[in-house]
Order: C-alpha cells, then sequence, then structure tokens
C-alpha cells in the first residue's frame, strides 16, 4: 500500500469506501477532481492494511458505498398514521422483515389507492452485520466523519436523471470491477428492487452473453411479481463502454419483450466532467463522481457511526459564525475609522477656515483708526444700550388707568405720586392678601410683563362731611375698580381716612370743625411690550 502523508488543508476533500463482498476500494475527491484511488481485500491482512492507511491519512470525511448479494428489498404496507406512531410500525414491521439486521432503511412511496389507503414503503436492509460492522468500527476508531452509508441501488436512484429519457419500466444495467452485474428495477424513476450476479475476471470472458442471460432471467421475475404487464416491452439501459457495447447488440436477445438503450458511459462522463483514460465497461468511477457532486442522504448508518461528522459540521458552522462576526467587526470598525477620519477632516477644515478668518479680521483690524475704546467694549455697551431700549418705561400707562378711574370718582382728589418701575412686583413690602393671583392669569393668557410698574399714591376725598364709614366705603370701591383694570397686578391700600385696625386708638376734640379723609395706596401695573 502507498503511504500517504497527512494533509492539513483538506476541508473541502472528500473521500468514498466501496465496499462489496470480496474488496474494499477507496476513491479520493480533492479539488473538484476524482484523485487517487486505493484497493484492499476483505479479510484481517485486508483490515490492517486499511487500518494503517486511516492512520497514516488525513482525517477527511467519507462515504461508505456498499455493493452487495445480502442486500433485501421488500415492498410492504402500514396503516397511515402520523409520528410516534409512524416510527414505532415502521421499527415493528422492519423487525418482522429482516430479524437481527442492524442496517435498514424505510423509504416512503406513497399511499394505496384503494381500501384504507394505507402507506407504501420500500424496506431495505443488509442482512449480514458482519460485512459492514468492522469497517465502521475502524472509521469510528479513527474518528473519521462518517457522512452517510448507501447502498449502490440507492445511488442509482438519483443517477438515472444523467439517462435521458427513462421510461416507467426502466432497467438499469451496470457492471462494477469489485462486485459484479447489477441490475436494477425503477418504476416511475422510483427503486423496486435491485439483483448483483457475479461476473467473470475482466478479459477472460466476453460480457455481453452473460448480461443478456441476466436480464432475461429478471425479466421473467418481474412479470412473475406483475410488476411489467404482459405486453408492455421492458426498457433496458446498459451501460458500459463501447466495445461491450457493440458485443452485446450482436448477441441480446430479439423479442418484443425488450426496448435495449445501449449507453456509452465515457458520453455521460464526459457530461460530468470526468475524463476517462482507458476504455473499460465499469461504471466505478462515473458513481463516484456522481456521489461527489450529488452528496446524498444518509441511509444505513446510525448516530453512532455518524457522531463525528456531526461534530465536524458543528466546528464547521461555529468557524463560519466566528468568521462572520469577526467580517461584521472590521467592517464596523472600518466604517467608525472611516467616520473618525471624516470628522478630523471636517475639523481641520473648520479650524483652517476660523484662523483664515481670524487673520482677515487682524488685518482689517490693522487698517482701522484708532479709538480710545476697543470695539469689544464698544460692542458691549451697543448690547447694553440695545436691552435699555427694551425695557424703557414711561408713568403712562399708570397715569392712563388711574385718571380713567378717577373720573368716575370726583370726590378723590390726587395729592401727590411717585412712580418707578421694576422687575419684581413686591419690591419694598410683602404681597397683600386681597391682591390678584398674577399667576393664574399668566397662566391663562399666556403671557408674563416683562416689568412693572409701581406706584404710591396719595389722597383725600372732598367734599367730607365728617362719615369716616362712608369715607372708608368710598375708597374700597375705588381701589376694586383700580384692581377690575386688566393690566393692574395688584393694588393695596396703605392707609384708610380712619384707623380702624385692633392696635390703634379712636380719639378727637369735639371742638375741632375742620376734618379731612386723607387715604394711601399701592398700586402696581403690568407692562407686556
Amino acid at each position: 500500500m502507498i503511504s500517504l502523508l497527512k494533509s492539513k488543508s483538506d476541508f473541502f476533500n472528500l473521500r468514498t469506501i466501496f465496499l462489496s463482498a470480496d474488496k474494499l476500494s477507496v476513491h479520493h475527491w480533492q479539488k473538484g477532481k476524482l484523485g487517487s484511488s486505493y484497493l484492499f481485500d476483505v479479510d484481517e491482512a485486508g483490515q490492517m492494511n486499511f487500518k494503517r492507511y486511516l492512520e497514516q491519512s488525513s482525517n477527511t470525511p467519507a462515504y461508505v458505498l456498499i455493493d452487495t448479494i445480502e442486500e433485501e428489498f421488500r415492498e410492504d404496507t402500514i396503516p397511515h398514521v402520523f409520528g410516534s406512531d409512524r416510527d414505532a410500525l415502521i421499527k415493528r414491521k422492519q423487525g418482522k422483515l429482516f430479524r437481527d439486521a442492524e442496517y435498514h432503511y424505510a423509504d416512503f412511496l406513497g399511499r394505496d389507492e384503494q381500501g384504507r389507503r394505507d402507506d407504501k414503503f420500500l424496506f431495505t436492509a443488509i442482512t449480514n452485520n458482519q460485512l459492514l460492522t468492522p469497517w465502521l468500527e475502524l472509521l469510528d476508531e479513527h474518528k473519521v466523519p462518517v457522512k452517510g452509508v448507501i447502498s449502490l441501488p440507492q445511488l442509482l436512484q438519483s443517477f438515472i436523471k444523467h439517462i435521458p429519457d427513462v421510461s416507467k419500466h426502466a432497467l438499469v444495467v451496470t457492471m462494477q470491477s469489485i462486485s459484479g452485474l447489477r441490475q436494477t428495477f425503477f418504476l416511475d424513476k422510483k427503486l423496486k428492487l435491485s439483483r448483483l450476479s457475479k461476473l467473470p475476471r475482466y478479459g477472460t470472458d466476453p460480457y455481453a452473453p452473460r448480461i443478456d442471460s441476466e436480464v432475461d432471467k429478471i425479466q421473467r421475475y418481474l412479470n412473475s411479481l406483475r410488476l411489467v404487464p404482459n405486453d408492455v416491452p421492458l426498457d433496458v439501459y446498459v451501460l458500459a463502454d463501447k466495445r461491450t457495447l457493440e458485443d452485446f447488440d450482436r448477441e441480446k436477445t430479439k423479442s418484443p419483450m425488450f426496448k435495449h438503450h445501449l449507453i456509452d458511459i465515457k458520453e455521460v462522463s464526459s457530461k460530468l466532467g470526468l475524463e476517462m483514460e482507458k476504455s473499460i465497461p465499469f461504471i466505478d468511477q462515473l458513481l463516484m463522481v456522481h456521489l461527489f457532486n450529488d452528496r446524498p442522504k444518509n441511509y444505513y448508518a446510525s448516530e453512532k457511526d455518524m457522531r463525528y461528522a456531526k461534530m465536524r459540521n458543528m466546528k464547521v458552522a461555529m468557524n463560519v459564525c466566528s468568521v462572520l462576526v469577526l467580517l461584521t467587526s472590521v467592517a464596523y470598525s472600518g466604517y467608525s475609522l472611516m467616520g473618525a477620519i471624516f470628522y478630523q477632516q471636517q475639523s481641520t477644515d473648520a479650524k483652517n477656515k476660523a484662523d483664515y478668518y481670524q487673520a482677515r479680521y487682524n488685518l482689517a483690524k490693522e487698517r482701522l483708526p484708532e479709538t480710545p475704546v476697543d470695539s469689544y467694549q464698544i460692542k458691549t455697551a451697543v448690547d447694553a444700550i440695545d436691552t435699555i431700549k427694551q425695557y424703557k418705561s414711561s408713568p403712562y400707562e399708570m397715569l392712563s388707568i388711574l385718571g380713567s378711574n378717577l373720573v368716575n370718582f370726583p370726590q378723590v382728589q390726587l395729592d401727590s405720586f411717585d412712580w418707578s418701575f421694576s422687575m419684581d412686583p413686591y419690591r419694598d413690602t410683602v404681597a397683600s392678601s386681597d391682591s390678584i393671583n398674577y399667576e393664574q392669569s399668566a397662566e391663562e393668557s399666556n403671557e408674563v410683563p416683562k416689568f412693572y410698574q409701581i406706584s404710591n399714591i396719595k389722597a383725600r376725598l372732598e367734599p367730607f362731611d365728617g362719615n369716616y364709614r362712608e369715607a372708608i366705603a368710598t375708597v374700597n370701591q375705588f381701589v376694586e375698580t383700580l384692581k377690575s383694570e386688566k393690566e393692574v397686578y395688584d393694588v393695596s391700600i396703605e392707609s384708610l381716612p380712619l384707623d380702624i385696625s385692633s392696635e390703634s386708638t379712636l380719639q378727637g376734640d369735639a371742638d375741632k370743625q375742620e376734618k379731612t379723609a386723607l387715604f394711601s395706596l399701592r398700586a402696581v401695573v403690568g407692562v407686556y411690550e
């Protein structure tokens, strides 16, 4: 056996372990092409050589393809149920059909058209466990990722798509170098049964008479099973090299029960990208290329047999996720870096513009005539004047309100009037208890005064006949009239014609004839503009 060096770059490579009753061959798929192959005997010496091969080769994932006489095909039905009930029925049926068989599979074919419309299945099994078990144990021992175990008839079910115009009743005849002559029958392109027979060593006896004889046997068997109607010819597709096909064309049975289709495997191989160096009747290499391209599902391997393949898939998925996260991080970092560079350029451009205009300003400033005051101070003074203009005021508003109300009270005579404005309506005083709730009024009108005019008013009542009760009532009425004005913020009585508070002491002179009614007010008016 040729010694192999372990390869560290084995991510996309595959291999197929092709097993028959006598031989085992290994075919490598490297860089999208069929690579080297190795042949082992199915005995103890062959197992030792295969073990040494696994130790020296890279841990490449593998498909196990088996072609043996000891594979049975049984079509049967089970009741139409779902879920775990269906699985239980399938398992019970497999145990009944294939006792002690560890490698089995159930392929759903459809439902019966009559009666209960039960589910139809094709049950297949490898009846000799020892044909597969020793080789799978060696693969498991060396932790080879097994992607699936599949038989050659099951592989042919997907291969027939490369055969043009396959009829409803099709018998596909192929020859394999390590197993023999395989005849596989398809009904509506679904596998029904397959038969394997031995062939003499290549080059000793011609294959054409043997092919014709075996086709005649299986045709009679298919008729006995009523898989092919008696009045319908059986379409026979023979895949071989050109020389074997020519011999078969001369030797074949001339009967209306057969319709022969001779297919040169070299032409099919070229369509699949396989260039066959030698003209041989065997289809091994062509099937290997199809398997590597098609990647069929698993049929016979158990969960234990495929555990390393699943671990490898998980590892690949994690690596892909890590690469995606890394690429996303690099892309985001690059985007952030480009943004930072862009903003840095903007900052540099802004600074250059500011320096340019500052230089222009300094140059223009040097050309101006000298002034005793700095331009910044002039700007500050101008801003202050604008602010003062905004808040300039006159006693017009206060005098207007006071004058319009004095007309209605001719007995009120004004003695003195002082006026000021402020931002605080309660400057130098405390808000009176009977003042207007200006905060509420401001919320309702959505307006707030810019400032307030404050006036201290001193007045008297003339004529006054000495009736202080009437005088106090007049003053209170005058105050309420002022408060009713919209602009008035607050009016408070500073003093009445007669001090009637609890702290004062009443006294007077009965002989004194001169009587006066003096009072003072504090009025606050809000200015909005």
